[in-house]
């Protein structure tokens, strides 16, 4: 069959080990791992990762297990709330359910990629998308020129790290990895830029996430953080988080441990959570004083608590 062989020149190169330009560490040791054909190797341990659909599977397996409840209810919603990947996100059909949180999303992401290269100089950057979900963000850097890769724990075909196929522009790798952001299996210091999108509140511990991420990322690189709810008022955040659980149970029957539910950020708590973790924080976009209170004479009488804002925090490691 014509292209069903392959040389042995061919077989040699692919089994030939190499290292990632990402620089992945084995999830156990911390060792260097080698690229193979079909995975990742783990010389000091002996150990194989494997590589399915593009993606390498770095998450332990007992962190599998214990995320699983939680990923399975969250891709459940995201399911039944038609949340999916097409090619060109964030740009969507005027008649999507969406379409709203997509053209926020999108200018929010021009307008941070503005403050980042007006820190960073043009590049082309190294970027990490923490939480990438479905990769579009990824997909946008890349088509803007910079080397970037993913991580998360969700593998959904439709929005997970199995979907960045129908993104990423052709001709582009896009390297992917089934990892924690709290324990990002990628040697120190790797990259000018991280990216949260839509991800830092689902960290249960966001200290120990944020200096996870100062470890990956090099001396005065950068942090951006997008579309993570910010609640002036933590009761207002908790409020928010006991609604969602009510609806679940009342959609599947059961809801969630508060423990397992994706959170929010405290404004006011900001400053103090990202300088003790090693990091010099920006907000940019909250409101000024007359439009929070404007927004709380109608949201208050209606809603009965505030809602969130979503600004965007840029943060440069210290040190």
């Amino acid at each position: 069959m014509p292209g069903a062989c392959v040389s042995g020149e061919a077989r040699a190169a692919a089994l030939e080990p190499r290292l990632s330009w990402v620089g992945w560490c084995c999830s156990y040791c911390s060792a260097p791992l080698e690229v193979h054909a079909h995975g990742l190797f783990c010389r000091a341990e002996g150990r194989w990762f494997a590589t399915l659909d593009g993606v390498h599977r770095l998450l332990p397996e007992d962190r599998r297990r214990e995320l699983a409840p939680a990923v399975e209810m969250y891709q459940r919603v995201r399911r039944d709330d038609g949340w999916r990947a097409h090619p060109g996100l964030p740009e969507v059909p005027r008649g999507d359910r969406h379409a709203a949180v997509w053209r926020q999303r999108s200018a929010r992401f021009e307008q941070a990629v503005s403050l980042v290269r007006a820190r960073l100089g043009p590049g082309p950057w190294r970027v990490l998308d923490v939480g990438a979900g479905c990769c579009w963000a990824s997909a946008r850097l890349l088509r803007a020129g910079h080397r970037t890769a993913a991580v998360d724990v969700s593998l959904d075909a439709e929005d997970g790290l199995r979907a960045a196929p129908l993104l990423v522009p052709s001709g582009c790798v896009l390297e992917r990895a089934e990892a924690d952001m709290e324990a990002i299996p990628i040697e120190p210091a790797a990259f000018d830029l991280v990216l949260a999108a839509a991800s830092l509140h689902h960290a249960p511990r966001p200290g120990r996430t944020l200096i996870e991420l100062r470890r990956v990322t090099r001396r005065d690189g950068l942090l951006l953080v997008l579309d993570s709810p910010v609640y002036r008022r933590r009761p207002d955040g908790e409020a928010m988080v006991a609604a969602r659980m009510r609806a679940q149970a009342r959609r599947y029957g059961v809801a969630m441990d508060r423990e397992r539910q994706s959170g929010y950020l405290v404004r006011d708590e900001l400053p103090d959570l990202f300088r003790s973790t090693g990091w010099s924080l920006e907000v940019h976009g909250w409101p000024g004083p007359f439009r929070e209170w404007a927004r709380d004479m109608v949201e208050i009488p209606r809603r009965g608590r505030r809602t969130a804002r979503f600004p965007i925090l840029l943060a440069r490691r210290d040190g």
